[in-house]
């Protein structure tokens, strides 16, 4: 049995690594309101797709956390991204940017936390369509790099974001969890 300090102490720690996160979310996200968007092949996200969005993640996850979903969207809207097929919306694919230092350089780091294609559309480039769309934007708001975290077992997502430049850096991390890779690209 954890006796009382352990629990305020772990309670203390939790709380702070919360607030920690909360902060590096809201820096982030401040900086991406200011992004551009080029694209004329996917277009940001809107209030009225989070339906779809939260259909479609159910479909590709199985599961009804979607609380990345309902943060993210909303944060960094700028850069949760949406790729349609006559008005349907068929794959998205969401970021957030967090403000790290490398070695005396302060860089933007987006990482992938979401990426999910409509069953119907798979096989017909439609990853590669919005995986390339998505990193040109990040790329010309002047994001450095871009993290993600892969499940080791699908092979085909890992091929496909290798064929991006994506390295594999660490293989089940406490951020990804068991069974998987983080990834990352120098953009």
């Amino acid at each position: 049995m954890i006796d009382t300090p352990k629990k305020i102490i772990s309670s203390l720690i939790v709380s702070w690594n919360q607030y920690y996160r909360d902060m590096l979310d809201y820096s982030g996200s401040t900086k991406v309101k200011n992004y551009s968007h080029s694209s004329k092949i996917i277009r940001r996200f809107n209030d009225d797709d989070l339906e779809r969005i939260l259909e479609l993640h159910d479909i590709c996850f199985g599961n009804k956390k979607y609380n990345q979903i309902f943060k993210y969207s909303q944060l960094f809207r700028n850069i949760f991204y949406i790729f349609e097929v006559n008005g349907k919306i068929v794959a998205f694919m969401g970021f957030y940017v967090h403000n790290k230092f490398e070695g005396l350089h302060r860089v933007q780091k987006a990482t992938g936390f979401s990426l999910c294609v409509d069953p119907s559309m798979r096989g017909k480039g439609t990853v590669l369509t919005i995986l390339n769309e998505s990193l040109k934007e990040l790329r010309n708001n002047n994001v450095k790099v871009v993290n993600g975290c892969i499940d080791a077992h699908n092979k085909q997502s890992l091929a496909v974001h290798q064929k991006f430049g994506f390295k594999i850096v660490e293989k089940n991390t406490q951020r990804c969890g068991p069974e998987t890779y983080k990834i990352e690209l120098k953009l």
